[in-house]
Protein backbone atom coordinates (compact mmCIF):
# COMPACT_ATOMS: atom_id res chain seq x y z
CA UNK A 1 0.00 0.00 0.00
CA UNK A 2 1.11 3.55 -0.71
CA UNK A 3 0.49 6.69 1.30
CA UNK A 4 1.14 10.42 1.08
CA UNK A 5 1.33 13.49 3.34
CA UNK A 6 -1.33 16.20 3.16
CA UNK A 7 -2.49 19.31 5.03
CA UNK A 8 -5.46 19.03 7.37
CA UNK A 9 -8.89 20.63 7.46
CA UNK A 10 -11.65 20.65 10.06
CA UNK A 11 -13.47 18.00 8.04
CA UNK A 12 -10.64 15.59 8.94
CA UNK A 13 -11.43 15.81 12.66
CA UNK A 14 -13.09 12.43 13.17
CA UNK A 15 -10.57 10.57 11.01
CA UNK A 16 -7.66 12.17 12.85
CA UNK A 17 -9.28 11.50 16.21
CA UNK A 18 -9.70 7.83 15.36
CA UNK A 19 -6.10 7.53 14.21
CA UNK A 20 -4.67 9.28 17.25
CA UNK A 21 -6.68 7.44 19.87
CA UNK A 22 -5.97 4.09 18.25
CA UNK A 23 -2.26 4.89 18.02
CA UNK A 24 -1.90 5.68 21.72
CA UNK A 25 -4.29 3.04 23.05
CA UNK A 26 -1.57 0.38 23.23
CA UNK A 27 0.86 2.56 25.17
CA UNK A 28 0.91 1.80 28.93
CA UNK A 29 1.78 5.39 29.91
CA UNK A 30 -1.38 6.59 28.13
CA UNK A 31 -3.72 3.80 29.16
CA UNK A 32 -3.18 4.37 32.88
CA UNK A 33 -4.72 7.83 32.50
CA UNK A 34 -8.17 6.27 32.04
CA UNK A 35 -10.43 3.86 33.97
CA UNK A 36 -9.38 0.23 33.63
CA UNK A 37 -12.72 -0.82 32.15
CA UNK A 38 -12.62 1.85 29.43
CA UNK A 39 -13.28 0.51 25.93
CA UNK A 40 -11.37 1.69 22.87
CA UNK A 41 -14.56 2.30 20.87
CA UNK A 42 -15.87 4.66 23.56
CA UNK A 43 -12.58 6.55 23.81
CA UNK A 44 -12.40 6.97 20.03
CA UNK A 45 -15.85 8.56 20.04
CA UNK A 46 -14.87 11.00 22.79
CA UNK A 47 -11.58 11.97 21.14
CA UNK A 48 -13.35 12.44 17.82
CA UNK A 49 -15.82 14.85 19.43
CA UNK A 50 -12.94 16.96 20.75
CA UNK A 51 -10.62 17.00 17.77
CA UNK A 52 -12.12 19.82 15.71
CA UNK A 53 -12.32 22.40 18.51
CA UNK A 54 -9.51 21.30 20.84
CA UNK A 55 -6.95 20.29 18.21
CA UNK A 56 -7.53 21.65 14.71
CA UNK A 57 -9.10 25.04 15.46
CA UNK A 58 -7.18 25.74 18.67
CA UNK A 59 -4.28 28.21 18.42
CA UNK A 60 -4.44 28.40 14.63
CA UNK A 61 -1.80 31.17 14.61
CA UNK A 62 0.94 28.85 15.85
CA UNK A 63 -0.15 25.27 15.18
CA UNK A 64 0.60 23.45 11.95
CA UNK A 65 -0.82 20.04 11.08
CA UNK A 66 -0.10 17.20 8.67
CA UNK A 67 -1.89 13.93 8.01
CA UNK A 68 -0.84 10.80 6.18
CA UNK A 69 -3.49 9.22 3.98
CA UNK A 70 -3.62 5.75 2.49
CA UNK A 71 -3.80 6.42 -1.25
CA UNK A 72 -6.08 3.46 -1.91
CA UNK A 73 -8.59 3.70 0.93
CA UNK A 74 -8.40 7.40 1.85
CA UNK A 75 -7.97 6.43 5.51
CA UNK A 76 -5.94 8.70 7.77
CA UNK A 77 -3.07 6.57 9.08
CA UNK A 78 -0.73 9.18 10.53
CA UNK A 79 -0.79 12.66 12.02
CA UNK A 80 1.70 15.27 13.25
CA UNK A 81 1.21 18.61 14.97
CA UNK A 82 3.90 21.28 15.09
CA UNK A 83 3.95 24.54 17.05
CA UNK A 84 5.79 27.62 15.81
CA UNK A 85 7.49 29.89 18.38
CA UNK A 86 5.88 33.24 19.19
CA UNK A 87 8.60 35.28 17.49
CA UNK A 88 8.07 33.51 14.17
CA UNK A 89 4.29 33.84 14.37
CA UNK A 90 4.55 37.53 15.28
CA UNK A 91 7.08 38.27 12.54
CA UNK A 92 4.84 36.62 9.99
CA UNK A 93 1.88 38.63 11.24
CA UNK A 94 3.76 41.91 10.87
CA UNK A 95 4.65 41.16 7.28
CA UNK A 96 1.26 39.75 6.41
CA UNK A 97 2.82 36.38 5.67
CA UNK A 98 1.48 33.21 7.27
CA UNK A 99 4.57 31.14 8.05
CA UNK A 100 4.17 27.53 6.87
CA UNK A 101 0.72 28.60 5.77
CA UNK A 102 -0.03 25.50 3.74
CA UNK A 103 0.00 23.51 6.99
CA UNK A 104 -2.27 25.87 8.89
CA UNK A 105 -5.82 24.55 9.20
CA UNK A 106 -8.05 26.84 7.09
CA UNK A 107 -10.40 29.01 9.10
CA UNK A 108 -14.10 28.17 9.15
CA UNK A 109 -17.28 30.16 9.60
CA UNK A 110 -18.78 30.92 13.00
CA UNK A 111 -21.48 28.29 12.60
CA UNK A 112 -18.89 25.55 12.07
CA UNK A 113 -16.90 26.79 15.06
CA UNK A 114 -19.99 26.75 17.24
CA UNK A 115 -20.87 23.19 16.20
CA UNK A 116 -17.31 22.09 16.94
CA UNK A 117 -17.46 23.67 20.40
CA UNK A 118 -20.81 22.05 21.13
CA UNK A 119 -19.54 18.67 20.01
CA UNK A 120 -16.49 19.03 22.28
CA UNK A 121 -18.66 20.06 25.23
CA UNK A 122 -20.65 16.86 24.77
CA UNK A 123 -17.58 14.64 25.03
CA UNK A 124 -16.56 12.70 28.13
CA UNK A 125 -12.96 13.55 28.91
CA UNK A 126 -11.92 12.93 32.49
CA UNK A 127 -8.34 11.64 32.82
CA UNK A 128 -7.45 10.57 36.34
CA UNK A 129 -6.26 13.33 38.62
CA UNK A 130 -3.98 11.49 41.03
CA UNK A 131 -0.82 11.30 38.91
CA UNK A 132 0.40 14.81 39.64
CA UNK A 133 3.64 13.67 41.25
CA UNK A 134 4.68 12.06 37.96
CA UNK A 135 3.57 14.81 35.63
CA UNK A 136 4.90 17.65 37.78
CA UNK A 137 8.48 16.47 37.32
CA UNK A 138 7.97 16.32 33.56
CA UNK A 139 6.31 19.74 33.52
CA UNK A 140 9.19 21.28 35.47
CA UNK A 141 11.73 19.98 32.96
CA UNK A 142 9.60 21.10 30.02
CA UNK A 143 9.22 24.63 31.35
CA UNK A 144 12.93 24.96 31.97
CA UNK A 145 14.12 23.56 28.63
CA UNK A 146 11.56 25.44 26.53
CA UNK A 147 12.45 28.64 28.37
CA UNK A 148 16.11 28.43 27.30
CA UNK A 149 15.57 29.08 23.58
CA UNK A 150 12.92 29.10 20.90
CA UNK A 151 12.05 25.90 19.09
CA UNK A 152 9.82 24.56 16.40
CA UNK A 153 8.05 22.07 18.64
CA UNK A 154 6.90 18.65 17.51
CA UNK A 155 3.85 18.58 19.73
CA UNK A 156 2.19 15.34 18.63
CA UNK A 157 3.02 12.35 16.44
CA UNK A 158 0.69 9.39 15.95
CA UNK A 159 0.79 6.49 13.49
CA UNK A 160 -1.99 3.92 13.28
CA UNK A 161 -0.74 0.68 14.88
CA UNK A 162 -1.62 -1.36 11.78
CA UNK A 163 0.69 0.84 9.70
CA UNK A 164 3.64 1.28 11.99
CA UNK A 165 6.96 0.19 10.51
CA UNK A 166 6.22 1.70 7.08
CA UNK A 167 8.22 4.88 7.62
CA UNK A 168 5.21 7.11 8.27
CA UNK A 169 6.51 8.53 11.54
CA UNK A 170 9.89 9.12 9.92
CA UNK A 171 8.35 10.95 6.97
CA UNK A 172 6.24 13.20 9.19
CA UNK A 173 9.22 14.07 11.37
CA UNK A 174 11.45 14.71 8.36
CA UNK A 175 8.82 17.06 6.98
CA UNK A 176 9.17 19.19 10.09
CA UNK A 177 12.96 18.96 10.00
CA UNK A 178 12.90 20.37 6.46
CA UNK A 179 10.81 23.33 7.61
CA UNK A 180 13.00 23.89 10.69
CA UNK A 181 16.10 24.07 8.49
CA UNK A 182 14.33 26.56 6.22
CA UNK A 183 13.38 28.73 9.21
CA UNK A 184 16.71 28.32 10.98
CA UNK A 185 15.03 26.94 14.09
CA UNK A 186 16.00 24.03 16.34
CA UNK A 187 13.33 21.39 16.99
CA UNK A 188 12.18 20.19 20.38
CA UNK A 189 10.18 17.05 21.09
CA UNK A 190 9.31 15.13 24.21
CA UNK A 191 9.29 11.43 23.45
CA UNK A 192 8.55 8.26 25.37
CA UNK A 193 10.12 4.82 25.11
CA UNK A 194 8.13 3.95 22.00
CA UNK A 195 9.38 6.96 19.98
CA UNK A 196 12.84 7.63 21.43
CA UNK A 197 14.60 5.39 18.91
CA UNK A 198 12.97 7.15 15.96
CA UNK A 199 14.20 10.56 17.07
CA UNK A 200 17.70 9.36 17.83
CA UNK A 201 17.93 7.71 14.43
CA UNK A 202 16.92 10.97 12.73
CA UNK A 203 19.65 12.91 14.51
CA UNK A 204 17.97 14.30 17.59
CA UNK A 205 20.09 14.47 20.72
CA UNK A 206 18.76 13.73 24.16
CA UNK A 207 19.27 16.76 26.41
CA UNK A 208 17.51 15.41 29.49
CA UNK A 209 15.24 12.62 30.68
CA UNK A 210 12.83 11.99 33.53
CA UNK A 211 12.60 8.28 34.35
CA UNK A 212 9.88 7.27 36.81
CA UNK A 213 8.25 4.13 38.17
CA UNK A 214 4.48 4.29 37.67
CA UNK A 215 3.57 0.83 38.99
CA UNK A 216 1.66 2.18 41.96
CA UNK A 217 -0.63 3.88 39.44
CA UNK A 218 -1.14 0.66 37.47
CA UNK A 219 1.58 1.21 34.89
CA UNK A 220 4.40 -1.09 33.77
CA UNK A 221 7.08 0.77 35.72
CA UNK A 222 8.34 2.81 32.79
CA UNK A 223 6.89 6.31 32.86
CA UNK A 224 9.86 7.68 31.00
CA UNK A 225 10.03 11.04 29.23
CA UNK A 226 12.93 12.00 26.97
CA UNK A 227 13.57 15.63 26.04
CA UNK A 228 15.15 15.75 22.62
CA UNK A 229 16.52 18.46 20.35
CA UNK A 230 17.42 18.58 16.67
CA UNK A 231 19.77 21.49 15.99
CA UNK A 232 22.47 20.27 13.62
CA UNK A 233 21.69 23.17 11.30
CA UNK A 234 21.72 25.88 13.99
CA UNK A 235 24.84 27.70 15.15
CA UNK A 236 24.97 27.38 18.94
Amino acid sequence: MTWSIHPCTVSDAHAIGRNNCTAFWGQPYWRIMWPKDMQLSFMIEQVQKRTAAAVLLADRRARRHEKVVDNETGEVIGYARWVLPDSVVSKGGESGEVVWGDRQVPDVDEGTKKRAEEEMEGAWFEPRGDMGELDSKIDEALERILGEREYLKLDYLAVHPDRQGEGIGTALTESGIKKAVELGLPIFVMGFDVSRGLYLRLGFREVESVLQDDRKFGGDGNYNAYFMVYDKHVVR
